[in-house]
C-alpha cells in the first residue's frame, strides 16, 4: 500500500514540478525551467517531455551539443512524437548539419504528413542547402495543408526568386501580403526581387510600406539606399543609410554602401571615414576593405590602395601552392593568374616583365580570348586557359597582386610601351584600304554584365557628331550584341563594322595597329590600345574605375592615352562630346 502511494506521490510531484517549469520557461526564466526539468528527469529519466523541453532550454542557451543530446533521448523514450523530431531538425540546422536536419524532418514527416509547419522546416533547410526544387516542392507540400499561411508564401517568394522564377516570386509574396497585409517582411522581399526586375519604382513602394508597418526595420532602409543609389537619387540614398545606421550603428553592410555612395558624390574623406567604421565594426571583412582600396586608389595613393586591395584574395582560388611573397625566386617556377576581367588582365600583364631572375619558369593563367595575344610575351613560358592543364609550380599569385609586391607607387608605373606585340602571322589578317584619311576606331560598349556598366557604357547616338567631321574614316571595333547598334541607328554606311570579324583580342590588336586613333569608353579595347602604343581618347564618367583617378587628362598608365571626362554627375555626355568634336576636328587638320 505504501508503494502504491509513493508512486502516486511521486507522478503528482512530477506534474506539478512540470507544470512549474513550464511557467517558468513561458516567462523566459530559463534557469528555473531548466532546474526543474532536471529534478524531473533525476526522478524519472523517462520523462520524454522534460527531457525535449530541458533540450529547448539548451537550444535557446545556445548549446546545441546538449539540446541534441536532451532532443535525441526524448525520441528514444517517444519515437512516435513528430515535434521531438521537428525541434531536432531546427537544432541540427542551426548547427549546419542540413542532412541530418533533413533527415529528422523527413522522419516527422512519416509520423504527420500533414503537419505544415514541418513541411515548411524542411523547405528551408533544403534552400539552404541549394536543393532549390526539393525546397518549393516542401512549401507546395506544406501550402495544400496550411494555404492561407502567409510565411510559407513568403518563404517559397524567397527560394523562387533564388531560381531566377522572378514573376512567380513576385506571385508568393503578393499571395503572403493578401493574407497578412501587415507583413513587413514580405513587403521588404517584394522590394528586393521588384529590384531585380528592374522595377525600381515598385520596389521603392514596397520598402516604404514595409516601413510604415515597421519604422525601425534597418534591413529596409539599407535595400532603399541601394535601389535609390542605382536611380542616381544619392541625397536619398545617404539619408538612407545613415538612417539604417541611426537605428543599428554597428550595421555593417549600411557603412560600406554609405562609403560608396559618397564616393561617387566625390566626397573621398567622408567615404574613407565610412569604410574604415565599417572596419572597426568587423576587422576581417573583405568587403569593406576592397571598397577602401577603391577610394584610395581613386584619389592615387596607390600605397595604401594596394596593401587594402589584397583583402581580395580571400575570395580567390585555393591553388594548393604557396602564395609568392615577393622573395627572389632563383628559378624557381611561378603561376600567375588572371582574376578579373578583359581590361584588368590586360593592363597588369606588363608586370610579368619585372619578375627578376632570367631562368625562372613564368605559367600564365589568362582568359581564352587573350591567349594568343599574350604568346607574343618573351618572358611567358607556359601559357594555360580554362579547360586546360594548370602545370604545377613553386608559388602561385594573383595578377592583380603584383602592383602591391612590387610596391608601385605614381612615380613607379611601369609604362614601358608597348608591351604587347601581335603577330600578323598567326592569323588571316585583313587589310584595311590605303585611303589618305584618318581611321579611327571606336567602342560604345562594354560588357553588360560588369556592375558599373550603366555608367560606362553609353548609346552610339553620341558619336554622330564625329561622323561628319572632314578626312576621316570610322571603324568599329565593337563586338557582341551592342554591334546591331549601327543598323539600329542608319550608319551602316558611315562606320565600318569590323569586329564581326574578331574572335578574340589578337584579332582585335591587328585592327587596332592599323588605325591612327581609338576613341573608346572605359573597355578592355581602350587598355588594348594603351598597351600597344596606339593613340587612344577615353571616355569617363564623372566618378570614373579607381585607375583613372580624378582630376587629369592623361593616365600614367599609358602614355598614349587621352582622358575625356564628366564634369558633373548626371550621366550627360554632351559636353564630352562637344570637347571631342573640336579635338578630333584639330586631330583631322593636323
Amino acid at each position: 500500500m505504501n508503494s502504491k502511494n509513493n508512486l502516486q506521490n511521486s507522478q503528482f510531484d512530477i506534474s506539478r514540478f512540470f507544470e512549474q517549469a513550464i511557467q517558468h520557461h513561458q516567462a523566459g526564466q530559463l534557469e528555473q525551467a531548466k532546474k526543474k526539468y532536471q529534478e524531473i528527469l533525476d526522478t524519472n529519466p523517462q520523462h520524454a517531455d522534460s527531457s525535449h523541453l530541458l533540450g529547448l532550454v539548451e537550444y535557446q542557451y545556445g548549446n546545441y551539443m546538449k539540446a541534441i543530446e536532451h532532443i535525441q533521448q526524448a525520441v528514444l523514450i517517444s519515437p512516435k512524437q513528430p515535434v521531438f523530431l521537428n525541434n531536432l531538425g531546427n537544432v541540427l540546422k542551426e548547427m549546419g548539419e542540413l542532412d541530418r536536419s533533413v533527415q529528422a524532418y523527413q522522419q516527422a514527416l512519416e509520423i504527420a504528413p500533414d503537419d505544415a509547419e514541418i513541411h515548411n522546416n524542411l523547405g528551408v533547410t533544403l534552400k539552404e542547402m541549394g536543393e532549390l526544387d526539393r525546397s518549393v516542392q516542401a512549401y507546395q507540400q506544406a501550402l495544400e495543408v496550411a494555404p492561407d499561411d502567409a510565411e510559407i508564401h513568403n518563404n517559397l517568394g524567397v527560394t523562387l526568386k533564388e531560381m531566377g522564377e522572378l514573376d512567380r516570386s513576385v506571385q508568393a509574396y503578393q499571395q503572403a501580403l493578401e493574407i497578412n497585409p501587415q507583413y513587413a517582411e514580405a513587403h521588404n522581399n517584394l522590394g528586393n526581387v521588384l529590384k531585380e526586375m528592374d522595377q525600381l519604382d515598385e520596389s521603392i513602394h514596397a520598402y516604404q510600406k514595409a516601413l510604415k508597418i515597421n519604422p525601425q526595420y534597418v534591413e529596409v532602409y539599407n535595400n532603399l539606399g541601394n535601389v535609390l543609389k542605382e536611380m542616381d537619387q544619392l541625397d536619398e540614398s545617404i539619408h538612407a543609410y545613415q538612417k539604417a545606421i541611426q537605428i543599428q550603428p554597428d550595421y555593417v553592410e549600411a557603412h560600406i554602401n554609405l562609403g560608396v555612395v559618397l564616393r561617387e558624390q566625390v566626397r573621398l574623406k567622408e567615404s574613407i571615414q565610412a569604410h574604415q567604421q565599417a572596419i572597426q565594426i568587423q576587422p576581417d571583412y573583405d568587403e569593406a576593405h576592397i571598397n577602401l582600396a577603391i577610394t584610395f586608389l581613386l584619389q592615387g595613393q596607390l600605397t595604401a590602395g594596394w596593401k587594402e586591395f589584397e583583402w581580395r584574395r580571400s575570395r580567390k582560388r585555393d591553388f594548393k601552392r604557396p602564395l609568392w611573397d615577393g622573395t627572389p625566386l632563383n628559378g624557381k617556377s611561378i603561376l600567375i593568374y588572371a582574376e578579373q576581367g578583359f581590361g584588368d588582365t590586360i593592363q597588369f600583364v606588363r608586370y610579368i616583365d619585372l619578375l627578376p631572375d632570367a631562368n625562372t619558369i613564368i605559367i600564365v593563367f589568362c582568359q581564352p580570348e587573350l591567349k594568343t595575344l599574350f604568346k607574343s610575351m618573351d618572358r611567358i613560358d607556359t601559357l594555360v586557359t580554362k579547360g586546360e592543364d594548370i602545370p604545377n609550380s613553386d608559388v602561385h599569385v594573383p595578377l592583380l597582386s603584383l602592383p602591391y609586391m612590387f610596391n608601385t607607387t605614381l612615380n613607379t608605373i611601369p609604362a614601358r610601351i608597348p608591351y604587347l606585340y601581335p603577330n600578323p602571322k598567326a592569323d588571316s589578317v585583313f587589310h584595311l584600304d590605303g585611303s589618305h584619311d584618318l581611321k579611327i576606331g571606336i567602342v560604345w560598349a562594354g560588357r553588360p554584365t560588369h556592375a558599373d556598366d550603366n555608367n560606362r557604357s553609353i548609346d552610339l547616338k553620341w558619336f554622330k557628331c564625329l561622323l561628319d567631321i572632314r578626312n576621316c574614316e570610322f571603324f568599329s571595333l565593337q563586338v557582341g550584341e551592342r554591334r546591331e547598334d549601327i543598323k539600329q541607328h542608319g550608319h551602316h554606311r558611315t562606320i565600318k563594322d569590323l569586329g564581326k570579324q574578331f574572335t578574340d583580342f589578337h584579332h582585335t590588336a591587328l585592327a587596332i595597329l592599323q588605325l591612327d586613333l581609338v576613341i573608346s569608353v572605359d573597355t578592355a579595347v581602350a587598355h588594348l590600345a594603351g598597351a600597344l602604343g596606339k593613340e587612344v581618347w577615353t571616355l569617363l564618367p564623372f566618378v570614373p574605375d579607381w585607375r583613372w583617378m580624378l582630376d587629369r587628362s592623361d593616365s600614367p598608365w599609358y602614355p598614349s592615352m587621352t582622358l575625356f571626362r564628366q564634369q558633373e554627375t548626371g550621366g550627360d555626355w554632351s559636353p564630352v562630346f562637344e570637347r571631342l568634336r573640336l579635338a578630333l576636328t584639330r586631330y583631322s587638320q593636323s
